[in-house]
């Protein structure tokens, strides 16, 4: 049986404030902008400041970001071809420290992960 939808948890360290606000902007034109074949393909993507980024169990992450996809052909698309995605990337790498985290689910259902 195929997955409903593939969901995709990204976690950034950003440390700077200005730079948290610019990349969670960036994400609003993502939002806006990405398209497959002319048409929107992300399900769903929310962007946000992470509650507890001073805890020690926050491992320093800033930023949590979840989108949701109709299928692993969509995340390819969206890794290497989506040019919104690759604007956002650019300003991820300026702004980041460290790698990003992702973490993958399937056979979700929206809002439920």
């Amino acid at each position: 049986m195929a997955p409903k939808y593939i969901k995709r948890i990204t976690l950034f360290k950003v440390p700077k404030e200005e730079d948290i606000d610019r990349l969670l902007a960036q994400y609003e034109v993502l939002r806006q902008t990405a398209v497959k074949d002319g048409k929107p393909y992300i399900i769903s993507n929310e962007a946000g400041r992470t509650l507890n980024a001073s805890e020690p169990r926050a491992q320093g992450y800033t930023i949590c970001v979840q989108s949701t996809f109709a299928s692993m052909e969509d995340v390819n698309y969206y890794d290497k071809e989506c040019e919104a995605h690759k604007k956002l990337r650019a300003l991820a790498g300026e702004v980041r420290t460290d790698f990003a985290t992702m973490i993958f689910g399937s056979d979700l259902e929206p809002g439920k992960l």
